[in-house]
C-alpha cells in the first residue's frame, strides 16, 4: 500500500485568529465566555479537611480510581488524598445561573466554577448572587503548531542491531537514547498517559488501532468520540482536519508500526480527550482542558501530554502579557499546577513562538512544575521557531529539549484516505510527546517518583545540565540515563519463552553500581501458597557492573491463572522488587491480556 509523506498541516487558523483578535470586541454588547466562581461548595468551605468515614468523602472520592489515589499518595499524606477540591460543584449555585437564561459550557470542581457565554448585562446579574465570589474572562488557546515538511527528508539507514525496526522514526528515538531501553524491555507498560489535543483518529490508523486506548471523551461536543466526526448536534462541527495533530502528537509518543513509526512509549495506556475546535476561527478556550485534566487525574493517569498554549491576544478580557507568565496567573497554568500537585507529571510544549526580546515563554510551560520542552533539529541545534524564557519571575525555561524538527509521525486517515499515511512534521508539538514518552519510560522502572523527581532526572541527565540557559534549557533528554538516575531498576515486563515442558522467565537489572548476582531472585506462589524463590542466572558474560538479561526456568506455565509472580534484586547501595510494592503487587498474565499489577 502507498505511503502519503507529504501532507501539510493547515495554518490558515492562525491568519484567521490574528484577523479576529485584531478587532477590538465590545464586552457590553459581545457575548463572551466568562468563568464564575462561587465562595463554597454549600457547607463544605475552601481550606476544610476531608475527613475518610465522612459524607463529603463519600462524596469527593467516588469518581476517584484506586490508581489515582495511589498516585496522589505519592506527594500527599493519607489523610489528605481527598479534599475540597474534589467535591462537585453545587448543584443549587449551577441551577440559579441556568436560571437567568445562561448554559454552563464547563464545570470545574477544582476551580468551584462554571464557564458561560454571556454579555455584560448577565454579569451584573450575577454578581447579585451571595454565593458567587468573582467572575473571570475565559482565556483562549493556541494550537502549537508547524506546517510539515513538503521536501523529502532523507536519513541515513537505521542500524539493524536495535531490538525493534523503528523505520525512519528511529532518529528521533536514537537521539534521546530511546532504543537502549526497549532494548532491554522497558517499554512504558503499566503507565497511564493522558493527551489532549485536537483530536485523534487512533481507530483507523496502523500505527495507532493496537495500542490501549482506555478511555475517550470529545470536551467540545460532550460525547465519546475523539476523532473527526459529522454529526447532527455538532455546530459548526469539525474541520477536515479536526484530528490531524493529535493523531500526529499521539503517534510520536505512543505508536507501533515496526518498519514504519515507533514512539517511546507504545506499551501505555492511553486517556484521549478532544479539547481543541479546529473549526472555529479563534484559538480554543482553555475550559475544555481544564475540564480534561479533571477528568484524567481522577481517573489515574500518571503522565499528561500537551501541545497546547495561551498567548495574549487583543481581548476586552484576560489580555495577559509577558509579566503574567509567572506560572501562577492564567488559569490553564494554575490547573497543570494543581494536577501536579496531585501526582501527575505534566508535560507541555514549549511553543512556536520564536526566540524573542522579551522573551516568547508562554503558558502553561510558565509553570514551575510544568515540563516545558522545546525543540532541537536532527543535529542538536535549537529550531528557530522554539520560544524562549526566562518566565516573568525569572525561571529558567524551557526545561529540556528534544526533537522538533522533521519529526515523522502518523497522519490522520480523515484526511489522507490512507490507513498507513505517515508525514515529516516539525513543531515544539512533537518534541513535548517524545519527552513525556521519556517520562512513562521512567515511571516503568520507577513508579515511586513524584513529579520533581522526574522532571530532577531529565534534567540531571541532559546534556547541557552544567551550563543550562533559556534556549536550550538544561539540554536534550537522555532517557537511559535518566531511567537510572534514581538508581538501579528491574524491566518491568518479563519475557516468557516456551522450552519443552518448561517456561523461561528472563528479566533485565541495570544499575551503575555493582549488582549482586545471588541476589536476582523470581518469587512466585502456586494456588494462594506462600511465595518460593528461585535463582536467576545472568545470560552472557558480566560487565563491571553485572548489569543484563537474568533467567529463571520453571516448570509451569506462568500465565495460569493460580500462579502470581515477581523478581528482586540488591546493587551494593539499594534493593528493589518488580513490580514496585511486591508482594503486594505481583505478576499475572491471565490469558492473552498478559495484564500486569505494577502500580
Amino acid at each position: 500500500m502507498s505511503k502519503f509523506n507529504a501532507f501539510v498541516f493547515v495554518i490558515a487558523i492562525f491568519a484567521l485568529s490574528a484577523i479576529s483578535f485584531s478587532q477590538k470586541l465590545n464586552p457590553e454588547t459581545t457575548d463572551y465566555r466568562y468563568w464564575v466562581y462561587f465562595k463554597d461548595k454549600g457547607e463544605n468551605k475552601p481550606g476544610m479537611q476531608i475527613l475518610p468515614g465522612s459524607e463529603a468523602y463519600k462524596l469527593a472520592s467516588a469518581e476517584l480510581t484506586e490508581k489515582s489515589l495511589w498516585r496522589r499518595s505519592k506527594v500527599l499524606s493519607p489523610e489528605n488524598l481527598v479534599g475540597y477540591n474534589d467535591l462537585p460543584v453545587l448543584k443549587e449555585y449551577i441551577e440559579r445561573i441556568k436560571e437567568l437564561g445562561l448554559k454552563p459550557h464547563a464545570v470545574s470542581k477544582w476551580l468551584n466554577a462554571v464557564s458561560i457565554v454571556a454579555k455584560k448585562e448577565k454579569l451584573d446579574e450575577i454578581k447579585k448572587f451571595a454565593f458567587v465570589e468573582k467572575i473571570e474572562g475565559v482565556a483562549y488557546l493556541d494550537f502549537v503548531k508547524m506546517p510539515g515538511s513538503v521536501n523529502k527528508i532523507t536519513y541515513k539507514p537505521a542500524p539493524t542491531k536495535t531490538k525493534y525496526d523503528y523505520g525512519v522514526s528511529y532518529w528521533q528515538n536514537e537521539q534521546i537514547k530511546v532504543p537502549k531501553l526497549h532494548d532491554i524491555g522497558v517499554t512504558g507498560y503499566g503507565v497511564t498517559v493522558g493527551m489532549c489535543d485536537d483530536g485523534f483518529n487512533w481507530r483507523q490508523h496502523e500505527a495507532l488501532n493496537t495500542r490501549n486506548v482506555k478511555d475517550e471523551y470529545d470536551w467540545i461536543f460532550k460525547d465519546d468520540s475523539v476523532q473527526y466526526q459529522q454529526q447532527p448536534n455538532q455546530f459548526p462541527g469539525d474541520s477536515y482536519d479536526q484530528d490531524g495533530h493529535g493523531t500526529s502528537t499521539m503517534s510520536t509518543l505512543g505508536g507501533y508500526m515496526p518498519g514504519q513509526l515507533i514512539g517511546p512509549a507504545f506499551d501505555v495506556e492511553f486517556y484521549l480527550s478532544k479539547t481543541e475546535a479546529g473549526a472555529s476561527e479563534t484559538p480554543v478556550e482553555e475550559d475544555f482542558w481544564l475540564e480534561a485534566v479533571e477528568w484524567m487525574e481522577s481517573q489515574g493517569v500518571e503522565v499528561i501530554s500537551s501541545s497546547l498554549i495561551y498567548k495574549p491576544f487583543d481581548l476586552p478580557n484576560n489580555q495577559y502579557y509577558y509579566k503574567d507568565m509567572n506560572g501562577k496567573t492564567t488559569i490553564i497554568v494554575r490547573a497543570a499546577e494543581l494536577a501536579a500537585s496531585l501526582g501527575v507529571v505534566v508535560v507541555n510544549s514549549m511553543g512556536n513562538e520564536s526566540q524573542t526580546q522579551p522573551p516568547s515563554i508562554v503558558s502553561p510551560p510558565d509553570g514551575e512544575n510544568v515540563i516545558a520542552v522545546g525543540a532541537v533539529d536532527s543535529a542538536g541545534r535549537i529550531a528557530y521557531f522554539s520560544s524562549n524564557g526566562p518566565t516573568a519571575d525569572g525561571r529558567m525555561k524551557p526545561d529540556v529539549v528534544a526533537m522538533g524538527v522533521d519529526v515523522y509521525a502518523a497522519a490522520s486517515y480523515s484526511f489522507t484516505y490512507d490507513t498507513s499515511g505517515y508525514s515529516f512534521v516539525s513543531g515544539t508539538s512533537f518534541s513535548g510527546p517524545l519527552t513525556a514518552g521519556v517520562c512513562a519510560l521512567i515511571l516503568s522502572v520507577h513508579p515511586e517518583l513524584t513529579p520533581a523527581q522526574v522532571m530532577e532526572a531529565l534534567k540531571m541527565t541532559a546534556d547541557k545540565k552544567d551550563s543550562p540557559n533559556n534556549v536550550y534549557g538544561w539540554g536534550l533528554v537522555n532517557a537511559y540515563n535518566a531511567a537510572l538516575y534514581f538508581g538501579m531498576f528491574i524491566s518491568n515486563k518479563p519475557e516468557i519463552e516456551q522450552v519443552g515442558d518448561n517456561q523461561k522467565i528472563s528479566i533485565n537489572v541495570v544499575s551503575s553500581k555493582s549488582i549482586v548476582p545471588e541476589s536476582v531472585k523470581m518469587f512466585y506462589s502456586m494456588n494462594g501458597g506462600e511465595y518460593q524463590e528461585r535463582m536467576m542466572v545472568l545470560e552472557g558474560s558480566a560487565d563491571n557492573t553485572n548489569s543484563g538479561k537474568y533467567i529463571a526456568t520453571v516448570p509451569f506455565d506462568v500465565s495460569a491463572d493460580n500462579i502470581k509472580f515477581y523478581f528482586s534484586a540488591s546493587d551494593n547501595e539499594q534493593s528493589r522488587t518488580s513490580p514496585y510494592r511486591a508482594p503486594e503487587k505481583f505478576f499475572y498474565m491471565n490469558g492473552d491480556t498478559k495484564k500486569i499489577e505494577i502500580y
